[in-house]
C-alpha cells in the first residue's frame, strides 16, 4: 500500500472514532457502512459487528486502540479495493463545527456552593438543584 492510501486510512479511522458518541456518529456510521458494503464474507460481518459495538463510546473519548483497529481495517479494505477511496475520503472529511482553539473557563464556588459548567454545549435542567438546609454548611 502506498503512503497516500495509508494516510487516508488513518484519517478515516480517526474521523470515525472521533465521531463516536457525538452528533456526527450517524453520518460516520452511514459512510462506514458504505465502505463495509464492499468487503466480503466474514471480514464484513466482523467489521460490522465492531462498528455497532463502538457506537456506544462516550462523547469526546478517542481511544487510540480503536483508531489503530480501524486504521488497520481501512488499510486492508483499501488494499483490496481502491474504489472505496472516495467513501473513505468522505469519512475522513467529517468535522465537528468549528470551535475556538483556546478556551479559558474559570469556575469557582464559595461557602459550599456548586458549579454546573459546560464547554461547547448546552446544559439543561428539568428542575433546579436541591436546596441545602443552612444547617448542612460547614
Amino acid at each position: 500500500m502506498n503512503e497516500e492510501l495509508a494516510a487516508l486510512a488513518a484519517s478515516g479511522a480517526t474521523a470515525l472514532v472521533s465521531a463516536m458518541g457525538t452528533d456526527l456518529w450517524q453520518e460516520a456510521k452511514r459512510l462506514m457502512d458504505r465502505v463495509l458494503a464492499q468487503a466480503r464474507g466474514s471480514r464484513r460481518n466482523e467489521l460490522s459487528a465492531a462498528l455497532n459495538r463502538q457506537s456506544t463510546a462516550t462523547r469526546g473519548a478517542v481511544d487510540a486502540g480503536a483508531v489503530d483497529y480501524w486504521t488497520e481495517a481501512l488499510s486492508q479494505l483499501l488494499d483490496r479495493n481502491r474504489d472505496i477511496a472516495q467513501d473513505v475520503m468522505a469519512l475522513a472529511s467529517l468535522r465537528t463545527p468549528e470551535r475556538p482553539d483556546i478556551v479559558i473557563q474559570v469556575n469557582s464556588a464559595t461557602n459550599s456552593g456548586e458549579v454546573f459548567a459546560v464547554q461547547h454545549g448546552t446544559q439543561n435542567f428539568s428542575s433546579g438543584p436541591n436546596s441545602r438546609d443552612s444547617g448542612e454548611r460547614p
